[in-house]
């Protein structure tokens, strides 16, 4: 049976270029599109694609699973994912909290995204298929058609400790975010271990716990206030939370970074227009949302099936709340 690869061999084109022609999209020249066409047609390629469309009901709408609205660190992922989607010729949709598992199981949709702590491993694993692949944002899970495109939170998170050590911080606290989250866990355990490298303890007692969001941030730090127990630095598993860390602190009349430096994780908007602006851990969330919706059409689009999880690179931003 005469595959996309034999058509691209022939054409002397690359596979993307079949299955951008084949599907009318415009990153083709017309010249080029017309020869692939013809070319299909004499390996008799083109009819057994349509064929295959037809006996799978493609719906050419693909799904971001995500109920985070209230932090807008996603919404730059969200454009990257869209304007990728759109340049395939398909819809997106956003479905969030009840709806998920609906979309997920019930032939809606072509493919999925998932951006979404509440969206269980189980779900993903019973639903993953050849016909709905599901690229994952906030985790790794090994399965048949599941595809993970996250951060690399240990690696900057090492980079960050290593850093702050250079400048000759020993005492340190970390505000955690949901436990369970590969994030929280990956980004606690790069700071554990990096310290520990360069022989210096963290301290258990020092671990607060949060969820992700400026309340919980702020409520730790009035924990540290109140205990009068507060760290040469406070690393935070977010910007939120560094936040809301930093709102405790002011109030409290504690100078940042003369009395406590504070630091988050992925510079949202916000961290650079605070007072003092927020040091913390960049990612690029454009770029990493169209990499990810990427990686989805050419699973869609049969060009790779053996792709391996990807991880992104985040870089540390140092501003004025670390001395």
């Amino acid at each position: 049976m005469v595959s996309i690869k034999d058509v691209a061999k022939k054409a002397n084109v690359s596979i993307s270029s079949v299955s951008n022609a084949l599907n009318g999209r415009a990153n083709v020249s017309e010249k080029t599109r017309k020869r692939i066409i013809e070319i299909a047609k004499e390996m008799n390629y083109y009819p057994n694609t349509m064929a295959r469309n037809l006996k799978v009901k493609r719906t050419k709408t693909v799904a971001l699973c995500f109920s985070q609205f209230d932090r807008n660190f996603y919404f730059e992922i969200i454009k990257g994912i869209n304007d990728c989607v759109v340049h395939n010729g398909y819809d997106l949709i956003i479905c969030a909290h009840h709806s998920i598992e609906k979309f997920l199981r019930n032939g809606f949709i072509d493919g999925a995204m998932v951006l979404d702590k509440n969206v269980t491993d189980e779900l993903i694993l019973s639903t993953a298929s050849e016909e709905l692949p599901i690229v994952l944002f906030d985790r790794e899970l090994e399965g048949e058609n599941i595809y993970s495109v996250v951060v690399d939170n240990y690696l900057a998170m090492e980079d960050l400790i290593n850093g702050l050590i250079k400048k000759g911080y020993t005492n340190y606290s970390f505000v955690g975010g949901v436990e369970h989250t590969q994030d929280n866990i990956e980004r606690f355990k790069g700071l554990k271990d990096t310290l520990e490298k360069s022989n210096i303890e963290f301290i258990s007692k020092n671990y607060y716990h949060g969820d992700f969001t400026e309340k919980s941030g702020y409520q730790a730090a009035k924990l540290m206030i109140i205990s009068n127990d507060i760290s040469e630095v406070i690393v935070c598993a977010n910007d939120n939370m560094a936040i809301g860390v930093m709102k405790a602190f002011k109030e409290a009349g504690i100078r940042i970074p003369e009395d406590v430096s504070v630091i988050g994780f992925d510079d949202i908007e916000l961290a650079s227009y605070l007072e003092p602006h927020l040091t913390t851990i960049s990612t690029p969330k454009y770029e990493w949302g169209m990499y990810a919706a990427s990686i989805l059409f050419q699973v869609l689009d049969e060009e790779k099936t053996n792709i391996k999880p990807n991880k992104i690179k985040a870089n540390i931003k140092w501003r004025n709340s670390s001395r």
